[in-house]
């Protein structure tokens, strides 16, 4: 393995479009970000990487707030020897990828000792979005588009996900809600669906590239569960970006119930996804 120059970015983009679908967090924020650079005022999402192989055959970074996003098809452990060097002293706050890949990451560089709010596998799926069954009764939906009027709702919301599926302290999901609804309504990412005038439900995009998006922050208030809200949230916006030429579109489920909600509009399963946040960060190779 290598650090990553600026004259890799094609290669790179190249590789990880090629394994999109346990790659979309780095290619989406290598699309936005970039590389990061020692010493420099890097964007959050920016990536500090290395790369093996010509054409490029593996991969692992670390953003400038320090997530970890490996993309390692073969040799897992192999490689995550030879980058342990240059992490060491590394702050990292989360590792995610592929289920085998975060475990080989997790044995080498020693974060099973790592506090965790949240570090489990999660079922992976795919959608080709010619396939997207549109559940019954979706047009008792109204599909919204949200801004400055929405913002109580999706804040309120987000704070939720943050405190129920991700483990966020409480202390800090309020804040945490508004930066990622700021960035929301910035990226135009997430649509809410009412009915009868009322929102029942969102879905959003986390990461994007061209022609896939990967679905994420999906949620419908717990008095409303049980009525296959979500599959409409996640329908509704999944038909608009087929309308604009996305073909395809990935995820991981939270719950068994989420996971029903997919398989329900034709997504289906290709793996184990690994999602894992420290608390507190930690300093790797400590």
């Amino acid at each position: 393995m290598r650090r990553a120059r600026p004259a890799d970015v094609p290669a790179i983009g190249a590789f990880l479009a090629a394994h999109a679908d346990v790659a979309m967090f780095a290619l989406s924020n290598l699309a936005s970000d970039g590389l990061a650079v020692e010493g420099g005022v890097n964007p959050p999402r920016s990536m500090f990487a290395w790369i093996a192989g010509d054409p490029v055959s593996a991969f692992i970074a670390i953003t400038a707030e320090g997530m970890l996003l490996p993309v390692l098809p073969e040799r897992a452990s192999e490689h995550w020897r030879a980058v342990a060097p240059d992490l060491a002293g590394r702050r990292a706050f989360g590792l995610t990828g592929a289920a085998d890949t975060a475990r080989a990451g997790f044995d080498v560089l020693g974060l099973g000792r790592a506090g965790s709010v949240l570090n489990r596998d999660e079922p992976h799926f795919a959608l080709d979005l010619a396939a997207l069954e549109v559940p019954p009764g979706h047009e008792r939906f109204t599909v919204v588009r949200p801004g400055e009027a929405e913002r109580p709702v999706m804040e309120a919301w987000r704070a939720a996900y943050h405190l129920e599926v991700l483990g966020t302290a409480p202390a800090q999901a309020e804040a945490v809600a508004r930066r990622d609804t700021d960035r929301a309504l910035a990226l135009d990412t997430t649509r809410l669906i009412l009915r009868d005038g009322v929102p029942v439900s969102q879905a959003g995009i986390n990461a994007a590239a061209e022609g896939i998006v990967q679905i994420g922050g999906v949620y419908t208030p717990p008095e409303l569960r049980g009525q296959g809200l979500a599959r409409h949230a996640v329908a509704a916006l999944l038909a608009e970006k087929r309308t604009a030429g996305v073909a395809r579109a990935v995820l991981f489920a939270a719950s068994a119930a989420a996971a029903r909600s997919y398989v329900a509009i034709g997504f289906r399963r290709i793996g184990e996804y690994r999602l894992a946040l420290f608390d507190p960060p930690v300093e790797i190779g400590r």
